[in-house]
């Protein structure tokens, strides 16, 4: 075996081992997912358990929901209150829409995970393909990374506000979290004080995970969607690649070896048009799930940015809580710039397609029945190209990294009213 043959072959056990590893960034996804329970179960212990996190889940969201409803109630007309509240109140609407949404779609939701793991995340690839993979696992690990280290920050700094500002404090005039408005005399009075904390912070902590766990597992498969097309696009270009035509010629059956060359082309040929048209196919399914999360997710973020930005900047709060909404806002220009630039990339490498087919080898292809046929094909998958597979907001409007400059500028003119009617 010659030098290159041997480099040939680390090579390729070094990409295999690599990629044989777990992605982290799948793994903590998955992690939160099953915190949640909405997740794959291996067997029917697994799937009790998964609803039984899913019920737990539902309780301490609803309870979430009573509590700062309740303090908004209570906090009226108080304008900063009433902001910080709204801020928490959003995040709660945000989390009940994608639960509700996912439960109501959870058949289509599991079997689109199933087809996922199967012939996305665990599957055969060769060597350039494992390197498309690998850059997709890079970009997944440091973005959602940065997003669970600004989501849990945010949590921690929501249970440190109480414990700094009760330094100090008599036992009776002790704050928590969350204010509860409840007229008991014993409410404030260990070991109740310790309880209700205990209780608010779990439904905190669930709260939190909901809020970036359905993202997470969206823009995972966004990207994977968008190296599925990449991986196709490396196929196309180069079809028919290891046909040497000039060992053709030097052969006695030069006929029957044109022949054989472009029926193997053409069989490859039709099992990329089956992989492009199973791709568009996953793209339809997970924009049917998704599409609601979507539209309430746009909408809803541009306000949410709006009185995040007014706790940093404009309410007279104690730095404990600042440091709350600087990690809040921090991991929700994450998260949308992540989630926009997913849903791009899927618009971008689907589009991308009918390029690569462009500049693929099919000049060199004879003219005879095949190469006709595999020609008018080519155009076929050219023209089906042409229409990008994306992500849309309820079927109104695709969702680009220009949806990102949109809600951007659109929370920025909410924050001047609202700073404008804040400052009279």
């Amino acid at each position: 075996m010659g030098a290159k043959a041997v480099a040939k072959v680390v090579a390729h056990s070094k990409l295999v081992a690599r990629h044989s590893n777990k992605d982290f960034a799948l793994s903590m996804t998955a992690f939160l997912m099953k915190i949640v329970g909405l997740w794959l179960a291996k067997n029917e212990q697994e799937q009790r358990k998964r609803r039984l996190t899913l019920m737990y889940t539902v309780i301490a969201i609803l309870f979430g929901v009573w509590v700062q409803f309740r303090d908004f109630y209570y906090s009226w007309p108080n304008f900063g209150n009433c902001a910080y509240t709204a801020c928490n109140i959003l995040c709660l609407i945000m989390v009940l829409l994608k639960l509700f949404v996912l439960f109501v779609h959870r058949k289509e939701f599991i079997d689109l995970l199933v087809y996922t793991h199967e012939n996305f995340w665990h599957t055969n690839y060769t060597n350039n393909e494992l390197l498309l993979l690998q850059n997709c696992k890079r970009i997944s690990m440091l973005c959602i990374t940065l997003i669970n280290v600004c989501a849990q920050g945010t949590i921690v700094s929501y249970v440190l506000t109480p414990i700094v500002e009760n330094i100090g404090r008599n036992h009776s005039d002790r704050v928590l979290p969350f204010n509860m408005w409840v007229d008991l005399p014993t409410l404030f009075l260990s070991p109740y004080y310790e309880i209700l904390f205990v209780l608010q912070v779990l439904s905190l902590y669930h709260v939190g995970v909901c809020y970036i766990c359905f993202d997470n597992l969206l823009c995972l498969m966004n990207l994977h969607a968008a190296t599925q097309f990449r991986i196709l696009q490396h196929r196309l270009s180069d079809l028919g690649s290891g046909w040497d035509t000039r060992r053709s010629f030097n052969k006695i059956d030069r006929e029957t070896s044109w022949s054989s060359c472009m029926e193997n082309c053409y069989a490859t040929f039709k099992l990329c048009v089956k992989q492009h048209q199973d791709r568009i196919t996953y793209c339809h399914r997970l924009n049917d799930i998704f599409t609601i999360i979507v539209l309430g997710h746009i909408l809803v973020f541009s306000l949410l940015m709006c009185l995040v930005g007014f706790q940093v900047l404009m309410a007279n709060s104690p730095p404990t809580r600042r440091l709350i909404f600087v990690f809040h806002i921090t991991g929700s220009l994450c998260q949308l710039l992540l989630f926009t630039y997913s849903c791009d990339s899927l618009i971008q490498e689907s589009t991308n397609v009918g390029s690569a087919v462009y500049s693929g080898p099919w000049i060199c292809l004879p003219m005879n029945r095949i190469g006709r046929t595999l020609r008018r094909d080519l155009r076929m998958v050219i023209i089906r190209s042409r229409k990008p597979c994306c992500l849309t907001a309820s079927r109104f409007f695709p969702v680009s990294l220009e949806t990102c400059t949109t809600v951007l500028s659109t929370a920025m003119s909410y924050f001047t009213l609202m700073r404008q009617s804040f400052a009279n």
